[in-house]
């Protein structure tokens, strides 16, 4: 399948990356060294009574940039509140809080002038107001960049996209209200026998659907959902309304503000499988711009693995464009975790038939196939972009990998082999070898380190290393 795109050298190494990656499946209570992670025998509950930890022993709590009222997973006595005149009781509390992530990152992919070097930063900060435990107003803000990989504060070494510069604003990229009805207007129905507990939110929000491969942006919209509906062989359904009505990121990752989207989603639990049932239609004010959206999921464990297959369709109306296009993708996640370990080695696949697209998606966040592996997926920070193409059209492929992890998950190594095969005959192939490690440094500090190799058909290799440090307060 890859022949066209490997060398005699490359081809070799890949038969034998793959040929270990089957082993990995196929025969790991035979070798020695498998697990790679921390192991431990399984125990039965004891009868033995053990005594709580007290505070001391457990660590101290870290606190957020700011807490007013009651202490984020505090001790202690809780503000009493005040009762509204429609009846519900409010106890305020302000938590402001965010994460801070910096990293030094080169890159060189084909086409490219030169090595692109760069240090990027990315600052997501938060202020929650906590009303009731189901009643909160959020408003959220990126000062350190403007939603697009030329666009974050940077320092650049040797990279022809531009010096480095400062994207510093205050910009509102979050900003909601969300709740519930009976919770919110309690004197509606005092005996609580009344169908009011629908669920809503409205403002600017992230809304993910399909793991991201649906819908993946940050879009002003207003959502009604209700939940544990209860029909004929489905025990617990919810079923949420949405309408966005303004900055819709299309395929094309533009901010569309004469965009509507409206969207059905439902999810439900059964005795043996989860599955989701989503459809959204666009309408555009732009004559290319209006698409129908479908997509189904269906997870469960099948033996000893746990499985996800999915089927997203998108229908454009008219021609393909760069909003919108006419596709299917098929995608299967299948993943394991060793005996005796916490470990995860998995397997994904995808074809896709046309043009897919999604609904909508931010521009750093990259295209559909992000999330069915690392090397698909953005870091979303600087122009450090996925290591191969995330998007979906006419195209197969791979990713499969193992995770492991020590020092009780303070540490991860992930190692990952993915490859994608153009279908249309008219693109290239590419295949890509990674890992990804992850390090606690402190209570609220991680060191990440990923680098990659990238093996491109008539084009220059390309390869990759990015060092970040995240920072949570």
């Amino acid at each position: 399948m890859y022949g066209a795109v490997l060398g005699r050298t490359h081809r070799v190494l890949f038969g034998l990356i793959f040929t270990g990656m089957v082993l990995c499946f196929s025969i790991p209570a035979y070798a020695d060294w498998f697990p790679l992670g921390d192991t431990s025998e399984a125990s039965s509950f004891s009868e033995e009574h053990i005594q709580l930890r007290p505070p001391s022993d457990t660590g101290t709590r870290p606190p957020l940039i700011y807490e007013g009222g009651d202490l984020f997973l505090g001790v202690g006595d809780l503000y009493e509140g005040f009762e509204t005149p429609w009846g519900a009781v409010w106890q305020p509390q302000l938590w402001v809080f965010g994460t801070m992530r910096s990293s030094l990152q080169m890159f060189e992919n084909a086409g490219s002038n030169s090595t692109a070097s760069e240090w990027a930063n990315r600052l997501d900060l938060y202020a929650n107001v906590q009303l009731t435990g189901t009643e909160k107003f959020i408003i959220g803000a990126r000062p350190l960049d403007r939603n697009l990989p030329t666009q974050f504060s940077r320092v650049s070494f040797n990279d022809n996209r531009g010096s480095g510069q400062s994207e510093f604003n205050m910009d509102i990229r979050t900003m909601f209200f969300e709740g519930d009805l009976g919770s919110l207007f309690p004197k509606l129905d005092p005996a609580g026998t009344k169908p009011l507990d629908f669920g809503f939110s409205v403002g600017r929000q992230l809304l993910q659907f399909q793991e991201g491969i649906m819908l993946n942006d940050e879009i002003d919209a207003i959502g009604i959902t209700r939940n544990n509906i209860h029909l004929p062989g489905i025990p617990s359904l919810r079923s949420s309304f949405v309408w966005g009505w303004n900055e819709v990121g299309r395929s094309n990752a533009g901010r569309d503000d004469t965009a509507n989207m409206f969207g059905l989603f439902n999810s439900a639990d059964m005795q043996d499988l989860s599955w989701n049932l989503d459809l959204v239609y666009v309408t555009d004010e732009d004559s290319a711009g209006d698409s129908f959206h479908v997509g189904f999921s269906t997870i469960q464990r099948i033996g000893v693995y746990s499985t996800a297959f999915r089927i997203n369709s998108s229908v454009a109306d008219g021609e393909d464009n760069a909003k919108a296009g006419t596709g299917t993708l098929f995608s299967a996640e299948t993943s394991f975790t060793p005996e005796k370990s916490d470990d995860i080695v998995y397997f994904n696949a995808f074809v896709a038939a046309g043009n897919f697209t999604q609904v909508g998606r931010e521009a750093i966040v990259g295209g559909p196939l992000g999330a069915l592996g690392i090397l698909f997926a953005s870091p979303s920070l600087g122009n450090f972009g996925s290591e191969l193409n995330s998007f979906a059209d006419d195209v197969a492929g791979f990713a499969t990998g193992y995770q492991a992890f020590w020092n009780h998950h303070r540490t991860s190594l992930t190692f990952e082999l993915a490859g994608r095969k153009d279908t249309s005959g008219e693109r290239f192939d590419d295949i890509a070898v990674g890992f990804e490690f992850r390090q606690r440094l402190a209570q609220r500090i991680q060191l990440q380190v990923d680098t990659h190799y990238t093996v491109q058909e008539k084009r220059s290799d390309g390869f990759g290393l990015r060092t970040e440090i995240l920072y949570q307060f």
